[in-house]
């Protein structure tokens, strides 16, 4: 008589009626699926913590452009999509020309308004008041009827 070695016994044992256990299986799976979901979550509320605040970060934009410290209040409606910064003016010198001053402002305002609406896309309306020593100098604009930066100037605009 053979005798069968006991690893060729139990493969015969296996599959003789045996069924297939699920249990294990199942269980496994639903781990995977538990550690997957909560790696997710992890990651989501990580990026979360990295992106700024759009209010930290249009100061930002706007400071790159005109300079640091230069932006005093910022009011942000991200429902609407609406930006409404008061600048301090740093291109205007003494003894500019009305004309030479105007250019300054709009280009100071139109740059930083690009600048706002190409990494802020949620921004619709953008509304750039650019002052010198608390006193306003020009407003300078967009929307969505009028897509290009629109200046503004104060009437009694001069040379400090």
């Amino acid at each position: 008589m053979k005798t069968r070695s006991p690893r060729a016994s139990r493969v015969h044992k296996a599959g003789k009626g045996r069924a297939f256990r699920w249990k294990p299986v199942t269980v496994y799976a639903l781990l995977v699926v538990a550690v997957s979901l909560g790696v997710a979550a992890w990651d989501r509320a990580y990026e979360a913590r990295l992106r700024p605040q759009p209010r930290l970060l249009a100061k930002n934009l706007v400071e790159s452009i005109i300079g640091p410290g230069s932006v005093h209040t910022i009011t942000l409606d991200e429902k609407t999509g609406s930006a409404d910064l008061v600048v301090e003016d740093v291109l205007i010198k003494p003894g500019q020309s009305r004309t030479e001053m105007e250019k300054n402002l709009s280009t100071e305002g139109s740059l930083a308004i690009q600048l706002l609406r190409g990494r802020m896309g949620s921004l619709k309306a953008i509304t750039l008041h650019l002052v010198k020593a608390g006193k306003p100098l020009a407003t300078v604009r967009v929307d969505p009827a009028h897509p290009a930066p629109a200046a503004e100037f104060a009437p009694d605009l001069k040379s400090p």
